[in-house]
């Protein structure tokens, strides 16, 4: 699906986002390529935010030495790594996690959950903030307006949290771009 010259080139997003944004309105995009979509978009962000910190995350729960203080550990790994507004939250939901004496695999993979969750929350605004500033500058049709908050929502309802996390701890940016890829040809049918 490539960008038209309408309403979505303007948006104050990112290129996947936008992308995202244009597809929700667009009845010609089937739903699984809408929620691939998204789920491009998220995974791609945050991997570009916080690049090495899954991979350190994974390094720590396979190493196979008992460790006796699994909070400093953790703590030491998202220390040594970027901070984003995503990581923030991440940790801030592991240290509940843990205090709350969960091991340390589910602590990061229930915090990472529920990161994501308010990610895709915080996206769903961002998106529909970006799509009310269009209209009010009259770059966006209010039926277009509506089409796409109504779009965003149930979308972004959609989304498979355990994937986007399977994605964001194997550090693949690509995990969901095969699904996004435009069609060429009636006889390929849907993405897969």
């Amino acid at each position: 699906m490539t960008m038209s010259d309408g309403p979505f080139k303007n948006l104050k997003l990112d290129n996947r986002l936008k992308k995202f944004a244009e597809a929700v309105q667009n009845d010609t995009v089937s739903n699984d390529e809408r929620c691939a979509l998204g789920q491009h978009a998220i995974v791609y962000g945050v991997l570009n935010e916080t690049p090495s910190l899954f991979s350190g995350l994974a390094d720590y729960l396979n190493g196979s030495q008992l460790d006796f203080d699994p909070k400093s550990s953790i703590e030491g790994v998202f220390d040594a790594h970027p901070k984003s507004q995503f990581t923030d939250n991440f940790q801030k939901e592991v240290k509940l996690r843990l205090h709350d004496g969960a091991s340390p695999e589910s602590a990061i993979s229930e915090g990472l959950d529920a990161a994501i969750q308010t990610h895709i929350d915080e996206t769903r605004t961002r998106i529909q903030e970006a799509c009310l500033d269009s209209h009010q500058n009259g770059e966006m049709r209010k039926d277009q307006l509506d089409r796409a908050i109504e779009g965003t929502d149930a979308t972004l309802r959609e989304l498979d949290t355990p994937k986007i996390r399977d994605a964001l701890m194997r550090g693949d940016r690509d995990a969901f771009k095969n699904a996004t890829k435009k069609k060429d040809g009636l006889d390929e049918g849907p993405a897969q």
